[in-house]
């Protein structure tokens, strides 16, 4: 039940979200992409993702699951989604510096719910973390719009992987 190959590319991003954001001050601004059916995006980690002396804090960890997994969860569904349970697991530490990959993936569900699951892989490709997540749709009247996305620089257009904004 992953997402369609066919469909590849970067991924529209907003303006506020915390990884994604342009606009947020404080946020990683990382730029997720549809890749062989699985949501993708690259991270270097920063001395602003410490947690304890030389690890990145495990809260940092699960919002990069988060949003892959989120993202996911939107192409498939083909609307806006947000978590409604994570369940992650910090396999091994995570240096600050580290070069990450997150990947995130539908595995199924039904209309209203979808299952996600997600890893942290390190750059010689071992596991350092999963998840699993439940997702479902905004209701509506969320107050999202399609202007809230950036879809510039080459991104996908928001409208075709929402049609509802």
């Amino acid at each position: 039940m992953s997402i369609p190959e066919a469909l590849s590319g970067l991924l529209p991003w907003s303006r506020s979200c915390f990884v994604c954001g342009e606009a947020n001050p404080h946020g990683l601004r990382l730029r997720s992409r549809l890749e062989g059916g699985k949501v993708v995006l690259e991270h270097v980690t920063r001395d602003a993702d410490r947690g304890w002396k030389h690890i990145v804090h495990g809260g940092i960890t699960m919002t990069l699951l988060d949003e892959v997994m989120a993202w996911a969860a939107i192409v498939r569904s083909q609307a806006p989604c947000v978590a409604a349970e994570l369940t992650t697991r910090l396999l091994r530490p995570i240096e600050v510096g580290a070069r990450l990959r997150v990947e995130g993936e539908v595995t199924g569900g039904r209309p209203r719910l979808l299952l996600t699951a997600g890893r942290v892989l390190g750059e010689d490709g071992q596991v350092l973390a999963t998840a699993e997540g439940k997702y479902v749709r905004m209701p509506e009247g969320h107050g999202l719009r399609a202007e809230d996305f950036v879809s510039g620089s080459g991104a996908l257009d928001v409208r075709r992987l929402m049609p509802s904004l």
